[in-house]
């Protein structure tokens, strides 16, 4: 079949699901390369990693056409995913003003309410939700919307707003079902560690765990 080196690397983080550690990848390009009948060389690690450089907007190398790739933790960490998989939350319908009601309709009176939880969709949140495949690290749990797309959503442990001023990084972000997004918020469970769901590539660190649960849930309870 020929296919482009890029094309095979494409299609095997496709068949890991979205995101894989390059020593997955590794193993599923091979895969790729020998069900089509594509050359193989002796070592394709170096090759995987270039073209995964040459078609990402995360390295200095990128050629500038093809952006297909993301690196979740940085370049040269050992972590990959395809871009496809980094899409924005979506909108809540009732976030959309009322449509006019018909002559004789009486409409629902409309109050101006404060919504104090915020939904902070980072670019390294959708990074880490694509890593976890939008499951739920406390439950298990993921949404499936009406287009069947997975949805999650990115806690950040130690929150961003002040006072706080937690970092915007993987090790402070955790992947949850909106229920449970919802009880972190509000200092309603602490972490346990040993019960989170873990993934290659991601641990949430003591650091954001400890404060979490030292000043976040005495704080709210």
């Amino acid at each position: 079949m020929n296919l482009y080196w890029w094309k095979s690397v494409e299609t095997a983080l496709g068949n890991l699901g979205g995101v894989a550690t390059l020593k997955d990848l590794y193993v599923e390009v091979r895969s790729v390369r020998l069900s089509s009948g594509d050359t193989m060389p002796g070592s394709i690690e170096a090759v995987v990693r270039k073209e995964l450089e040459y078609n990402s907007s995360d390295s200095s190398n990128w050629r500038g056409d093809r952006n297909l790739f993301f690196s979740v933790h940085g370049v040269g960490k050992g972590v990959w995913g395809l871009r496809s998989q980094l899409e924005p939350e979506p909108s809540a319908s009732d976030l959309a003003p009322p449509e006019p009601e018909e002559d004789g309709a009486s409409e629902a009176p409309i109050s101006e309410v404060t919504v104090n939880r915020i939904i902070r969709d980072t670019e390294m949140a959708r990074k880490i939700k694509a890593l976890h495949h939008s499951e739920c690290q406390i439950c298990g749990l993921t949404i499936h919307l009406t287009d069947g797309r997975p949805y999650a959503e990115a806690h950040h442990v130690i929150p961003l707003g002040r006072p706080h001023k937690g970092p915007d990084i993987p090790s402070n972000i955790i992947v949850v079902c909106p229920n449970h997004h919802a009880m972190l918020d509000l200092g309603c469970i602490p972490l346990n560690p040993s019960e989170l769901r873990e993934v290659p590539g991601h641990k949430i660190s003591t650091t954001s765990i400890n404060y979490h649960n030292d000043q976040i849930v005495p704080r709210m309870g």
